[in-house]
């Protein structure tokens, strides 16, 4: 029982350590702002900023309650490109954060590695795809 408690708090805890990170990352890359400013939309900040944080706590209890929406073919489709819009604002900081790696570079004055450290930042990505997409069950609850 005891040790059920302790996984339970582990699990809880670190999936609160993932999010407030994840939250903290778009954040700190000023996505929402930058957004604003491009689409001269800077009144609805509050908006998109609390659709961010919803879609984050829905996304999250997804995993654990399996939600059923209706097979209705204009829902699914504003589904499908509010996921589209976020997974390429997404990709279009991670774009930006390259612009920070030479400043890192240069304030760590870090000379030698680079390119092994790009390639263990690939490798890892492609290691944990595949053993997402390829291993039976490892995302299974």
């Amino acid at each position: 029982m005891l040790k059920t408690i302790y996984l339970i708090f582990l699990g809880l805890t670190s999936g609160c350590m993932v999010a407030a990170g994840t939250f903290a990352f778009i954040a700190a890359i000023g996505i929402v702002p930058r957004m604003a400013k491009r689409t001269e939309t800077q009144r609805f900040i509050r908006i998109y900023e609390d659709a961010i944080v919803l879609g984050g706590i829905w996304g999250t209890t997804a995993m654990f309650i399996r939600y059923r929406l209706p097979s209705v073919p204009l829902l699914l489709g504003c589904y499908a490109l509010c996921t589209g819009i976020f997974v390429g604002v997404l990709a279009m900081a991670l774009t930006e954060v390259l612009n920070v790696i030479p400043i890192l570079l240069r304030r760590t004055r870090l000379t030698k590695g680079l390119p092994w450290l790009i390639l263990a930042f690939a490798l890892g990505k492609v290691c944990g795809s595949l053993v997402y997409f390829l291993v039976d069950g490892f995302y299974v609850l």
